[in-house]
Formats: structure tokens, C-alpha cells, sequence
């Protein structure tokens, strides 16, 4: 049996990078999973492939910016499987805009997929698991929580704001047995990192020669690790971890 049999966990982002890595360790760990992308190519063909063996998946195109989407979504998962126990909110973008830069336009696109939609599926969620008496929801925050990058200001506030999210849901709903954790990436190889190299004219030895330097680890991590600590917090193996945010970023914020 694995980590997450019997349960079922509706994932945001899952086409790509951490979110679908975070799907196939949990199909893999035993779960049912739901998961989100606005990727409807990419998301029915990682559906497919999990579905050719043997995992419990179905896949959802959608925008969850939109709360009326987002709400959909988390609702439509524990209606197929029967329940939710799970929640995780990955979904993300960025843009790379100074403050004088930025326009209304832009912050509301970053911050709708990249905080509003969070609250709109846990606005969903909580009622949902708040009748099972139990449910954890884990919100993939950043290092950008706490530090800062240049041209990236409307990121590093989404990602700031979404700690705060968690420790509000924690103090909320924790007594009703819903927990509420954050994971913090540092610098993760994900296909976004490769496209954004790619079109930076760099390499991914560059890439790499910069985590060194950046962090203790001497390298960048890989979406799989950060899985790993998305599936800890969800799991029944923190049940008493609530409002936390696990760095997970190979010791860069503690330099």
C-alpha cells in the first residue's frame, strides 16, 4: 500500500514541472487523482499516459484564475471520486515587469492564477473536507516568499501573499482537521526554466554553474524533490505539521 492509498487529491498546474510530478508521485503513492491545467494537450496526453498504467486519473482544461472554474474543478474531482482529501494549488505564471513596468492588466493576470485561484479552490475544498473532518491542502509557494528578484516584483508578491494564505487557512480550519502547509522552491529545472534559457541564448550548464553558487546543495533541484515534500505535507505522515512553510530549495535562504 502506498502513502496516499485511499485517498483523493485535486492538483492545479499538472500538466508540467512540480504539479506533474506531484500527479504521478501521488498516482504512484496510491491516490485518485483530478488534476487542472489551461495545457489541454499537454494535460490529456499526461492523463493518458498515467491512465496506460493503471492510474486513476481524469484531467480537467481550465483556467483556474476564474473562480467560478476554479470552484468547478475542486467540486467536479470529489464528485467523480466520491470525496476529497487533498488539495494542492500549483498553478502559476510570471512576468518579468518592474513596478513602473507593471499594469492593472498584469498584476490582475499574476495574481489571479497565481493567488487568487489558490483561495477560489479552497474555497471549494474546505466546505467539501470540512464534512469528511478531515482534508490538507498544500499551496506551492516559492523562496520568493521571502526574497526578491529582479523585474520579478508581481511574482514575489503573489508568492509572499501565499504564505500568508497558508497560515490564515491553518488558523481557520485546523480545528476542523484540515491543514494547511506551503511549499517554498528555490531553484527548480522545470520545462519552464528550459524554454526561458533557451530563449536567453544560455545553456543549462549555466543554469546549474548559478544554483551552485546560489546554494548550499552546489545545484538546482529537480521537480521530483519537490514532489516528495508536497507528498509529505499531504500526507497522514504530517498530521501534525499545519501552517508551515517547508523550504525546499537546497539551503539557499539559509545563506
Amino acid at each position: 500500500m502506498g502513502t496516499l492509498t485511499g485517498k483523493v487529491a485535486a492538483i492545479t498546474g499538472g500538466a508540467s514541472g512540480i504539479g506533474e510530478a506531484a500527479v504521478r508521485r501521488f498516482v504512484a503513492e496510491g491516490a485518485r487523482v483530478a488534476f487542472a491545467d489551461w495545457d489541454g494537450e499537454r494535460g490529456r496526453r499526461v492523463a493518458a499516459e498515467i491512465a496506460s498504467s493503471g492510474g486513476d486519473v481524469t484531467f480537467t482544461e481550465a483556467d483556474v484564475a476564474d473562480e467560478t472554474t476554479a470552484m468547478a474543478f475542486v467540486q467536479k474531482a470529489a464528485a467523480h471520486f466520491g470525496q476529497l482529501d487533498i488539495l494542492v494549488n500549483n498553478a502559476g505564471i510570471r512576468m518579468y515587469q518592474t513596478v513602473v513596468e507593471a499594469t492593472s492588466e498584469s498584476w490582475d493576470k499574476i495574481l489571479g492564477v497565481n493567488l487568487k485561484s489558490y483561495a477560489y479552490c479552497a474555497k471549494a475544498a474546505v466546505p467539501l473536507m470540512r464534512r469528511q473532518g478531515r482534508g490538507s491542502i498544500v499551496n506551492v509557494a516559492s523562496v520568493r516568499s521571502i526574497t526578491a528578484g529582479a523585474k520579478t516584483i508581481q511574482y514575489d508578491t503573489a508568492k509572499a501573499a501565499i504564505a500568508g494564505l497558508t497560515r490564515g487557512l491553518a488558523m481557520d480550519h485546523s480545528p476542523e482537521g484540515i491543514r494547511a502547509n506551503a511549499v517554498c522552491p528555490g531553484p527548480i529545472f522545470t520545462p519552464f526554466h528550459a524554454r526561458r534559457i533557451q530563449a536567453a541564448g544560455q545553456t543549462v550548464e549555466q543554469y546549474n554553474e548559478d544554483a551552485a553558487v546560489r546554494t548550499m546543495l552546489r545545484r538546482p533541484g529537480t521537480p521530483e524533490e519537490v514532489a516528495a515534500c508536497i507528498l509529505f505535507l499531504a500526507s497522514d505522515e504530517a498530521s501534525y505539521v499545519t501552517g508551515a512553510c517547508l523550504f525546499v530549495d537546497g539551503g539557499l535562504t539559509a545563506m
